[in-house]
């Protein structure tokens, strides 16, 4: 179903098997391949999407590696958007490499992984996470970010529950997301649902102003499974047909915030009897990004198109997602120790493989503050 898994890595290369054919990790694809100046046959050119972009998979070899600055900036392998980053010391980023790293986010469309030969200290991640913007609490752990205050809570300051947090030794902007515990690094009792595979979604897009960054950093992996894909709303809104986009170029979708996308009920929920009562906040389904138009879908549980009947609203939004979601717009990524992936909610889905009961999988996440959202106009 996922073909397109692959370490990202500026020397992993293709290997091309004959015509229209390419291998990676003994999996294989036809497919026609595209010049750099030519565009695939759904591109819609008033978009101008960038050259950079790939849209046949893996075809990407006239995007040379860049060097410079110390930095090492190429194509992540197999797929039709992002770029690998070498060479980056958090604890010295210079303001020229803050530069090319947000030029190279620019260019390739949102998704960058950087490469580490160890562990990041908190701070060093939190100085990373700062070359896209100011960090945001951590999901789950302030009031109102992931969080449903407790009886008797709501009116307890931001500050005073940052320094609850510092008090116990916890870092207010720093998620561990994983099946072990952070301290001891020891395999924990966890909810089974952890181990299943986790729904497409944006982080946290059920808030009025959702993270723009997301970055997760590998502490633990699997040998296999967990891996995380990534699918490009650009390039899904940028083939989305002509029909359907004037159908939703003015309706909003409520993004329900009930559920994580793992399917755990969050702390303080109750589910609800249906989508048209869940908890969440409404977003337009176009967002403008830095890179053109994006779809901007949430996740699919709970989901409701605001003002329609329920039963339109759930045909609108299976058609939406069968769109958005084709494997042309993906790329799979296998984890590495020390690597750290960082892309822009407003423009990317992601979801998470499967994990063995057997095995440990410990993440630490960062994110920034976020900023409006604007609707597409014409």
């Amino acid at each position: 179903m996922f073909p397109w898994r692959t370490p990202c890595s500026p020397a992993f290369k293709p290997r091309f098997i004959g015509p229209f054919t390419l291998r990676f990790h003994g999996c294989h694809r036809q497919g026609t391949f595209l010049r750099s100046h030519e565009q695939a046959p759904w591109c819609r050119p008033a978009l101008k999407i960038s050259e950079e972009i790939a849209y046949a998979p893996g075809r990407r070899e006239h995007m040379n590696v860049q060097q410079t600055h110390g930095l090492t900036i190429g194509p992540l392998a197999a797929s039709g958007f992002g770029a690998t980053v070498a060479g980056l010391a958090p604890g010295a980023i210079t303001t020229a490499q803050k530069e090319i790293v947000l030029e190279a986010y620019r260019r390739h469309h949102g998704l960058l992984c950087f490469e580490f030969e160890g562990l990041l200290s908190a701070d060093d991640l939190h100085a990373l996470t700062a070359i896209f913007g100011d960090n945001e609490f951590a999901p789950g752990l302030i009031n109102g970010i992931g969080k449903k205050a407790a009886d008797g809570e709501e009116n307890i300051s931001v500050d005073d529950q940052v320094a609850a947090l510092r008090d116990k030794g916890r870092d207010p902007y720093l998620a561990f997301i994983g099946n072990v515990d952070p301290d001891s690094l020891k395999m924990t009792p966890t909810d089974r649902k952890f181990y299943g595979e986790w729904e497409w979604h944006t982080d946290m897009s059920y808030i009025p102003v959702p993270p723009t960054f997301s970055l997760l950093h590998a502490r633990i992996v699997p040998a296999t499974g967990g891996d995380t894909g990534f699918c490009s709303q650009v390039l899904a809104a940028a083939a989305l047909p002509d029909d359907l986009r004037r159908e939703v170029s003015t309706l909003r979708i409520k993004h329900d915030a009930t559920y994580t996308s793992s399917g755990v009920l969050r702390p303080g929920m109750s589910a609800p009897a249906s989508p048209i009562e869940a908890h969440g906040h409404a977003h337009p389904v176009l967002r403008a990004t830095p890179s053109g138009p994006a779809l901007f879908l949430g996740r699919r549980t709970n989901a409701y198109v605001v003002g329609l009947p329920l039963d339109e609203s759930e045909d609108l939004l299976n058609r939406l997602w069968a769109h958005a979601t084709q494997e042309a717009f993906q790329y799979h990524h296998h984890w590495r120790v020390g690597q750290v992936v960082a892309w822009d909610n407003r423009m990317m889905l992601h979801m998470r493989h499967p994990v063995d009961e057997t095995a440990a999988r410990f993440m630490w996440r960062t994110q920034t503050k976020g900023e409006a959202v604007r609707a597409v106009t014409a």
